[in-house]
């Protein structure tokens, strides 16, 4: 149980991170 929460979180973080550059990106891309 504890195992899948911590593989969610690093799943969640990975995709926080992700969407964070891609919003960076974009916003360097359209200024």
């Amino acid at each position: 149980m504890r195992r899948l929460f911590a593989n969610r979180l690093a799943v969640a973080t990975a995709v926080v991170v992700v969407l964070g550059s891609l919003v960076f990106a974009a916003v360097r891309v359209s200024t």
